[in-house]
């Protein structure tokens, strides 16, 4: 057996220096094999592409509910359509057709190795991987991000859950998302329910958050458009905030502030100039409250 594979799936965003972050914090530590899972339209001589081990590449079709209406007679599209405007008809639907892709025709490579890392592009890592047990069934997911169920944009889990892991669509085609009954309908919940259906939740063990989502001027995307860029860093952006101050919250807590600020200056600027303008926006509101 072989130990850790890593597998970007969907569209290759985050640029150049968020890629390389993923090759000195998790690839090279790990001593990794690398597997990239997109469409043809992306076709690129990236870092990513002369890298990678295993390109899985698939044809971009003009709609991907094609991909359902030839694999899947169920209940599939009643179930997106409850999601619409929440991101699950949106994006989820994109993103679970690429985790089916890994299920039927990937997943003797994928239970080949011991450890996989099924991730997105666009994860700019600031800090080194956790390391998984073989002895313990596990799915590392980081903290935060839930949306009333739990982040699907990075999971490292133990080879031997992938049948279960990567059978979403199966799961949201069947009678059995009737079980489940969801505040709200998103990417997230869907994600949720497929776990717990597939008795894969008790696995689940939260990791403090040392990634964001990333992104540059010329990605596109399928629901959120980032809009907070990073300060002198050559045109990066954050997508989600949170992540961004999550992470290097737990970064300066794991390692102090001056050895953080030695390791990403340019980060630990822009995080301190948001948290600024965060505590001057709470201020300014709460002083308008008094005003009325």
């Amino acid at each position: 057996m072989k130990n850790y594979l890593i597998i970007l799936a969907g569209s290759p965003r985050g640029g150049k220096k968020t890629w390389n972050s993923l090759f000195k914090y998790v690839i090279n530590p790990l001593q990794a094999d690398l597997a990239i899972l997109t469409t043809d339209n992306f076709l690129s001589n990236n870092i990513l592409f002369q890298k990678a081990k295993y390109k899985w590449i698939v044809k971009n079709p003009k709609d991907f509910k094609d991909y359902y209406k030839e694999n899947y007679s169920g209940r599939w599209k009643e179930y997106f359509l409850q999601g619409k405007n929440t991101g699950l008809l949106e994006s989820g639907l994109i993103h679970f057709t690429f985790k089916d892709i890994v299920l039927k025709q990937y997943l003797d490579i994928v239970e080949s190795y011991d450890f996989i890392i099924y991730s997105r592009f666009d994860q700019y890592y600031i800090d080194y991987h956790p390391e998984l047990n073989k002895n313990i069934n596990q799915i590392v997911i980081p903290e935060g991000e839930d949306y009333f169920g739990i982040c699907d944009r990075h999971a490292a889990f133990n080879a031997e859950l992938s049948r279960e892991f990567f059978s979403i669509c199966e799961f949201i085609d069947s009678e059995d998302t009737d079980k489940y009954t969801n505040k709200i309908l998103n990417s997230e919940t869907a994600y949720m329910n497929q776990l717990q259906n597939c008795k894969l939740e008790p696995y689940v063990v939260r990791s403090s958050r040392l990634q964001f989502t990333s992104a540059i001027s010329t990605d596109k995307t399928n629901w959120r458009i980032p809009k907070y860029k990073i300060l002198f860093s050559n045109g990066l952006f954050i997508k989600y905030p949170d992540e961004f101050l999550d992470s290097i919250k737990n970064l300066i807590h794991k390692y102090s502030f001056f050895v953080s600020f030695f390791k990403h200056p340019t980060f630990i600027t822009y995080y301190c100039y948001l948290q600024i303008r965060k505590s001057v926006g709470i201020v300014l509101k709460n002083t308008l409250k008094k005003l009325k």
